[in-house]
Parts: C-alpha cells; structure tokens; sequence
C-alpha cells in the first residue's frame, strides 16, 4: 500500500451534504463558504475550494436525521453566520468556546435544514 494511502487509514477522506435542490444547494454554499460547484452527473455536485474538492451535494427526497456532523474551518465566524442567514439558512448555536487552546465553533441549518458546524481559532 502506498505511504500516502497508509497515512490516510482511519481518516475522514470526504464529505457529502444531501440537499433538496441542487441549484439552490449550489447557489446556497457558494454565498456562504465561496465554493465553486460542479456537476458530477445527474444528482450530485462537486465544491471545491482553492483548487481543492471540499465536498460533494447530492439530491435526496426526504429529510435526513441530523446524524454525522462536519464542521468547516473559517475566519471569521460571525461573518459567515450573517451569509448563512442572507443566503436563507438558520444560525442554532452562535460562537461557543471550546477551550481557551481550541478556538469557537457554532451550528447552522443549510436551507435544505440539513445541520453543519463552523470551526475558527479567530476571536469575534
């Protein structure tokens, strides 16, 4: 196995958002986090991010329960809560302390309701 590929045992490698709409999931994520979105067949996208693939949108039909959390790094967290909310998500938890070495995260609700993290080591 190549030492890249060991490295990468046990990691998290990727992260999927079910979402409603591709196109207002697309527009949604652009507005808060800048991605640029791709098609990558007929029900999924690609987000990249600085030239990097951060993510992929896939369409679902019924809600998901809100079970694995990811959590995407930011500068500035307060900034990023008021796109979430001007591109039509919700805030459910503002800045919380994680610990004085760790940094703050908080809680949003995409507009599909589907619940993502936010993590920065920024002071508001």
């Amino acid at each position: 196995m190549a030492e890249e590929t060991q490295d990468r045992l046990g990691t998290f490698t990727w992260t999927e958002i079910g979402v409603g709409d591709l196109d207002r999931a697309t527009a949604f994520y652009a507005a808060v986090f800048g991605w640029q979105v791709e098609p990558f067949g007929e029900d999924y996208r690609i987000a990249s991010a600085h030239g990097r693939q951060v993510a992929g949108l896939y369409r679902w039909q019924v809600p998901l329960p809100d079970g694995v959390r990811v959590y995407v790094q930011v500068a500035d967290l307060e900034a990023t809560l008021a796109r979430v909310e001007a591109a039509g998500g919700t805030v459910e938890r503002a800045r919380t302390a994680i610990a004085p070495e760790m940094g703050w995260w908080a809680d949003f609700r995409d507009i599909d309701g589907t619940l993502l993290g936010l993590t920065t080591d920024q002071p508001a």
